[in-house]
């Protein structure tokens, strides 16, 4: 009962003046425990307006963020949407919930198979975790959407080779201590209409090389 009172205060507190106005996000953050996917010492805390570590040195972004990127973003029913950087798998919950199909890429083993057996464990069969590097990956299929997680010290166009025409792009560049998001539209190879959304802190996508 606590948890779910806590729930429903991040909806009211947090994310509503965020501001947060898509119904559907706030439906889908009410239907998705985020404790289940936080670490078992910090599910109390999994409803604060805080990053949660992760194994790894990797990090839960707030649920603020969390509900932001799913706005910008926008994942309808049926649409095929790849999230690059599974972390715990709490967002990759929510893009299921909102009714698309979802593969999520992560490099690190312990991360990967932790949110798979989080998502397995609610149920959320529309979502694949994928223990693999988006460096080295190539999708079989063109996607609807694509969400980076981590942010890119400049902006790198190869993402955009993943969409369909009219996909969408979300994407963190700059460095640290603060990065831009972006919200990029891919119209045909070299048209696109990007939208700056808000400012973050977001640790760098993991490269080749990185550890993990």
């Amino acid at each position: 009962m606590e948890l779910a009172a806590a729930r429903r205060n991040m909806i009211e507190r947090q994310l509503r003046p965020a501001p947060v106005a898509s119904e559907r996000v706030l439906a889908a953050f009410e239907a998705v425990p985020r404790e289940a996917f936080a670490p078992a010492e910090l599910r109390a805390r999994a409803y604060a307006d805080l990053e949660l570590p992760l194994p790894g040195g990797e990090r839960m972004m707030t649920p603020r963020t969390e509900a932001l990127l799913l706005q910008a973003l926008d994942p309808r029913p049926g649409e095929r949407v790849l999230e690059v950087g599974a972390g715990s798998g709490f967002l990759a919950a929510c893009m299921a919930a909102l009714g698309a199909r979802v593969d999520s890429l992560e490099r690190r083993a312990e991360l990967a198979a932790a949110a798979r057996a989080a998502l397995a464990a609610q149920g959320a069969a529309a979502a694949a975790v994928h223990h693999a590097d988006a460096w080295d990956w190539r999708p079989e299929a063109p996607y609807d959407a694509v969400a980076l997680t981590g942010s890119l010290p400049e902006y790198d166009p190869r993402f955009e080779d993943w969409l369909r025409p009219s996909g969408r792009l979300f994407a963190i560049v700059g460095a640290p201590p603060v990065a831009e998001a972006r919200l990029v539209r891919c119209y045909a190879p070299g048209q696109r209409a990007v939208q700056s959304l808000f400012e973050l802190a977001a640790r760098p996508l993991a490269r080749p090389g990185d550890g993990g």
